[in-house]
Formats: structure tokens, C-alpha cells, sequence
């Protein structure tokens, strides 16, 4: 088959390192494989990985965007594609405007992001992928439609480059994830027990869970000798995470939180950790290492992975929502910190199980021979263009009425800012 692959974005964010991971397994599993995009620091795995890349218009000012939709069906045309494969609504709505012109090609989406459909997705005509048992059972209704099958896609992991022998040297030689050059280049050589946090720096769905673990760890810095945090990752909310971490180090009078700015390969910085925080594919990726890893979700949710656990994460994955934020002497986070700190028998107990189970239910291999045969049921069921032409009419009516109700919704903030700020 000939695939055409379109991630998120470029950015080093779960869902993007999984589109780039899952289209060089189905290369490697014999396919051909393209990736489409923009600038952005994903495109060194791309490379890496040895997918051709196609590029994508850098400025898209509405979104979903025509000149989107018209690079995608251009590329279907030149490349003779059978199958689009998208990641994230806005990519998927895109090629789902642009591809039913050009030979009726099926699109496949993949959704790893929270939260409910929105209401300009298309029902019909696009088979979808999920990340998690919530949004699987919400979907529920779209199943058996024409074209609408829904499959449960995990986040995957490469177990073949993700795992605790990385990096160990094998018979004397050299380790495959240097940890000591890491640790050198950002001042870590001194043993030390340590929390590893590997994320995009964002406000959405991430600030809390970041600034939560720089708390907690601060917290606990006075109880644990030496305890830090290795924060790695970039973006929108950088500058203020190391402000903060400045602050929080000042008051310590000790460098306890390490900002360590974005790697495309984290991989020492898991292998580094004693406990690793995280969520979704962060999460998995330090279970792979075999390290015990605390999921910090929203809301003041947090929660070890353990044999215990692991039923808790069916719904939303490796995320949470608690009944709200709490001040830092009574977040659940510290507690369950200070016990995996504190117990070394525990945390192996742990990070042997969670290895297993990484590989068991996770491993990208399986994944991308799951993914293969969706795409084959995508093409054998392919929906016929009228039918296709139809629904993108009503996804259109139903993108003028979101984008009419963001604009309402805006415009009404606006008003009341401007009202708060007269009668002040």
C-alpha cells in the first residue's frame, strides 16, 4: 500500500512522535510510507527514520485550511496514495475536505488528544482510531455507519529502542543511551535521587502537571538529600517554568529543579530517573524504561501505576481528572513521591512490572500490524464519492456554526473584560 501520513504538527508532543513512530514501523513492515508537514523539530525523527517527507503550507491563518486540503489532495494525486492517514482533528477535517475529489481516497484518523468529538467531525465516511477506552465508548454511536468503524489505538512504544539496557554497555562496549554525557552537560553527575518529567512546556492540559511536580519536588527537598527534578521538554510556557524553577531554587539555595530545554531523544533523561512523572506517552515511555512513573493529570489528579492502578487508566489512558487543585503541603502527589523515593525494593517491584506490561499491551510492532489491516478495511470499504461529497457538505454547515459560537464566545469575554474594567 502507498500511506499518506499527517501528524499534528512538527512539535515533540505524544501524538506526533507516535504518527512518525507507527509510519516507519508500517514502512519497515513493507508499505510505502510518506509524511507530510511543516517546519518543526519532529522532522529530525522523520529523517532520521528515513520517511520521505512532504511539505505543508507554513502559514495556515484559518484552520481547517484550503491550502491544507489542496497540498494533501496534490500529494494523493502525484504519489498515487491509497490510503490518508491523519492524527488530531484539524488534520483529519482537512484531508477529509480534500481527498474525496481525487480518486475517492479513504482517510483514516487517529485521536490521542482528551475530550469529546466536536461537533464539525465527520459521522460517515472516516474510519477512526482512539486512544483510550473514554472516547472509545463515545464513539460507540458512530459504529456500524457507513465507513465510521472505530478501533482502540493505544499510544505505542518502541520497545526496541525504549527499553533499561539502552543503556547499559553490553559485554564492555558502549551504551547505546550515553547517561553520563547527559548528566555531565547539565550538571548531574552527583548520585542523587531523582524525578524525571518529559513533556511539551504548554498551557493546555500540561501546565498544572508541570508546576505541580516542581512543587512537590521543592517540598520534599528538605526531607530527601539531594532530590531533584529534570524537567525536559520546550515550549509556549518555558520562560515561565524557569522562572519559577528560579524562584523555587533560590528559596532552596540548591539547583533542585533542572530545566533541561527540549531533546528529540529523551531517552537518557528516562534512563537517568528514579521515578519518572508523566502523562500518556510520557508515562508509557518510562515504564518502558522500567522505571515506576506516577501519572499527574488535571485537577489535582495523581496516581501511581501499579499492578493496583492500572485499572483506573481503562478510561481516560494514562491521564486523570481529580475533584480539584489542592495548595502543595496537601497534594497526593508528595505522599506517593516520598513513598517510591523512600522504598528501593518497591520501585523494582514496580518498574519490572511496568517493563512487562509495556511490552505486552503497548509494543509498536503489534501496534502497526493492527494498523495495517485497518488501513486495508479502509480501502475494501471505501465509501462512493457522492456519499462522501454529502457529508462534506455537512461538516462544512457544522464548522460555520462552531466557528460562529467561538466567536460569540469570544466576543461576549471581551465584553465582560471590558465592563470589569470600567466599574473597577
Amino acid at each position: 500500500m502507498r500511506i499518506l501520513v499527517c501528524p499534528h504538527d512538527m512539535q515533540l508532543g505524544g501524538s506526533s512522535i507516535n504518527a512518525v513512530d507507527l509510519a516507519r514501523a508500517v514502512r519497515d513492515l513493507g508499505h510505502e510510507v510518506w509524511v507530510m508537514g511543516r517546519q518543526g523539530p519532529l522532522r529530525q525523527r522523520v529523517a532520521a527514520a528515513g520517511l520521505p517527507l512532504l511539505a505543508l503550507p507554513e502559514r495556515a491563518h484559518v484552520r481547517p485550511s484550503p491550502a491544507v486540503s489542496r497540498a494533501i489532495a496534490g500529494a494523493v494525486r502525484r504519489h498515487r496514495i491509497d490510503v490518508v492517514h491523519t492524527y488530531e482533528y484539524w488534520p483529519l477535517v482537512e484531508a477529509f475536505l480534500g481527498t474525496f475529489v481525487p480518486r475517492g481516497t479513504p482517510v483514516l484518523g487517529t485521536i490521542m488528544s482528551m475530550g469529546s468529538l466536536p461537533p464539525y467531525f465527520p459521522r460517515t465516511g472516516v474510519p477512526l482510531t482512539v486512544g483510550y477506552g473514554d472516547l472509545y465508548e463515545e464513539t460507540g454511536e458512530l459504529r456500524g455507519l457507513e465507513g465510521a468503524r472505530v478501533h482502540l489505538l493505544e499510544p505505542p512504544i518502541d520497545t526496541a529502542i525504549d527499553h533499561p539496557v539502552a543503556a547499559a554497555a553490553a559485554d564492555g562496549g558502549t551504551p547505546e543511551v550515553d547517561v553520563d554525557a547527559f548528566a555531565a552537560e547539565h550538571g548531574l553527575l552527583k548520585p542523587a535521587p531523582t524525578v524525571v518529567l518529559v513533556s511539551r512546556l504548554a498551557k493546555h492540559l500540561k501546565q498544572e502537571h508541570l508546576e505541580r511536580t516542581m512543587d512537590a519536588v521543592a517540598r520534599l527537598s528538605a526531607e530527601l538529600t539531594g532530590l531533584r527534578l529534570v524537567l525536559v521538554g520546550g515550549g509556549s510556557i518555558e520562560r515561565e517554568l524557569q522562572a519559577r524553577a528560579a524562584r523555587l531554587n533560590g528559596d532552596l539555595g540548591r539547583r533542585a529543579i533542572v530545566l533541561t530545554g527540549g531533546m528529540a531523544d529523551p531517552r537518557p533523561a528516562y534512563a537517568l530517573a528514579d521515578v519518572v512523572v508523566g502523562m500518556g506517552s510520557s508515562a508509557l515511555r518510562g515504564m518502558a524504561f522500567g522505571k515506576p512513573t506516577v501519572v499527574v493529570g488535571e485537577e489535582g489528579f495523581s496516581r501511581p501505576v501499579t499492578p493496583e492502578t492500572i485499572g483506573d487508566f481503562d478510561g481516560l489512558g494514562f491521564y486523570g481528572r481529580g475533584a480539584g487543585r489542592v495548595p502543595v503541603e496537601r497534594d497526593p502527589l508528595v505522599g506517593q513521591l516520598t513513598a517510591l523515593l523512600g522504598d528501593q525494593a518497591e520501585r523494582e517491584r514496580i518498574g519490572t512490572w511496568s517493563l512487562d506490561l509495556v511490552h505486552e499491551r503497548f509494543a509498536l510492532d503489534r501496534h502497526a500490524l493492527r494498523l495495517v489491516e485497518w488501513y486495508e478495511q479502509a480501502r475494501a470499504e471505501r465509501p462512493v464519492v457522492r456519499g462522501r461529497v454529502g457529508e462534506a457538505v455537512r461538516v462544512g454547515g457544522r464548522l460555520v456554526g462552531f466557528k460562529a459560537a467561538q466567536r460569540g464566545q469570544a466576543l461576549r469575554a471581551r465584553t465582560r473584560s471590558r465592563r470589569a474594567a470600567t466599574t473597577s
